[in-house]
């Protein structure tokens, strides 16, 4: 995996089913992390389970906050061809990764993605809100 692909700007309105296909890709490896991590803290009692439930917090963050915030994909993004970057072609931030996260909640929990797919269809840049607050852009790589 490249630490920082090439983005092709101007591609972010091209992306829309490679975003929702990253998406699945993202959340089968997160739920291959998730259920065995709460299967084995289950497993080990009410302690067990707490300490397993913030291993696995921690993993959600690391996949999702820092691989974006250092390299512009998680890999679902990067099987796909996506990279997350700023508007002007520069890298995508930690801190930005983590407010267009964060803001999932926003877009995806109320309504099941409807509010992220109505932003990403009515923005001229293709964002959802987190990228609208984290000033970000999904596009193709080169």
């Amino acid at each position: 995996m490249e630490k920082h692909p090439k983005p092709q700007l101007g591609t972010n309105g091209n992306v829309i089913w490679h975003r929702v296909g990253a998406f699945f890709i993202d959340s089968i490896l997160m739920g291959l992390i998730w259920v065995p991590v709460m299967l084995a803290g289950a497993a080990l009692g009410e302690i067990g389970f707490l300490v397993f439930t913030v291993a696995g917090l921690v993993a959600t963050v690391v996949y999702g906050f820092l691989l974006e915030g250092l390299y512009g994909y998680t890999p679902g993004k990067y099987l796909l061809g996506l990279v997350v970057i700023k508007p002007d072609g520069s890298n995508c931030t930690i801190g930005a990764s983590i407010l267009r996260n964060l803001l999932w909640i926003v877009d995806a929990l109320p309504t099941f993605n409807l509010i992220a797919m109505v932003s990403i269809l009515l923005t001229d840049d293709n964002q959802r809100v987190g990228d609208l607050v984290a000033d970000t852009v999904v596009v193709k790589q080169q």
